[in-house]
């Protein structure tokens, strides 16, 4: 699997910088070939295997590129990527009901708390310019790399609550029964934040999500990967139609790397089952750090 993750990493620079300097026509980059649009294709699906493997929708990885070797302003490729993202996020989500692994209570209600922050985090957006945009990133994708890869999990008890967390059941498709009592008012706290973050940053917010579920609140990996990708087809729907009202999603970028990312969220499914949960933690640690420190130096 470690050498699937390079060929992927490797094959995001190559078309990134084959595609660098696009077309614009009236403050709109478009796609001008058959050529270029199969490397946008081809750029997405890599994106989106990540994406659908480690739970987090590629957005993290969809910004910083779009950025770098596009030359998009950080707002439209915040809502090129939320585009991409929904796509994505959609197709993994049909491919891990299959699997049984997606708790839809859970999903819902954080969904639901999420999608408020989403707003928040769209407006908040519009004040940044590239450089403030590129550092802000950059910082939050290190702190979550060096925390994954600390591999110390984070407990939250809240010491005055009412109840202890109900313990939860869930069967996956392979017979496997998976046990958990997450704190649901920390999570739902979470979730309204990682909304801001998701608007903010058009990173979809399952980055946050996953670690949230898996690190804090205790729930199985393969469990909370699948349901933040659940998460993900909800908040995104609703970010895709605040960035559309505030028209900053280029439609041409969105569509081929969306197209490309249901390839990979197809993939990244089925991968997912025979991937190691302590593999997937460093998978993304490795994709956060080596995009931080690729955005942070192109503003320097």
């Amino acid at each position: 699997m470690n050498k699937y993750l390079l060929t992927l990493l490797i094959l995001l620079v190559v078309t990134g910088n084959a595609l660098a300097g696009p077309v614009v026509i009236d403050g709109h980059a478009v796609v001008t070939d058959l050529p270029e649009a199969l490397l946008l294709v081809i750029f997405g699906c890599a994106v989106g295997l990540i994406g659908t493997l480690i739970g987090a929708g590629g957005g993290f990885i969809h910004v910083p590129m779009l950025m770098i070797f596009f030359g998009f302003s950080p707002q439209l490729a915040i809502g090129t990527s939320i585009t991409a993202v929904f796509m994505n996020a959609l197709s993994g989500t049909f491919s891990y009901v299959t699997h049984k692994r997606i708790d839809y209570e859970i999903g819902l209600k954080f969904a639901t708390a999420a999608v408020p922050g989403v707003l928040v985090g769209a407006v908040i957006a519009q004040h940044f310019t590239f450089t403030s945009f590129s550092i802000i990133f950059s910082i939050t994708l290190v702190l979550l790399s060096i925390h994954l890869f600390s591999e110390k999990d984070i407990s939250i008890v809240r010491t005055k609550a009412l109840e202890l967390p109900k313990e939860r059941l869930l069967m996956d498709a392979e017979g496997e029964m998976h046990a958990y009592a997450p704190d649901m008012a920390i999570g739902l706290a979470g979730s309204f934040f990682t909304g801001i973050f998701s608007g903010l940053f058009g990173i979809g917010g399952g980055i946050i999500h996953v670690p949230l579920m898996y690190s804090v609140l205790g729930m199985p990996v393969h469990i909370a990967t699948a349901t933040s990708h659940f998460i993900l087809a909800i908040t995104s729907f609703f970010a895709v139609i605040i960035f559309t009202g505030m028209h900053e999603i280029d439609l041409d970028f969105a569509i081929f790397i969306g197209v490309g990312a249901i390839l990979g969220a197809y993939f990244g499914a089925r991968l997912s089952r025979r991937t190691r949960p302590r593999f997937i933690k460093r998978a993304i640690a490795v994709c956060l750090l080596m995009l931080a420190l690729k955005l942070i130096t192109g503003v320097m």
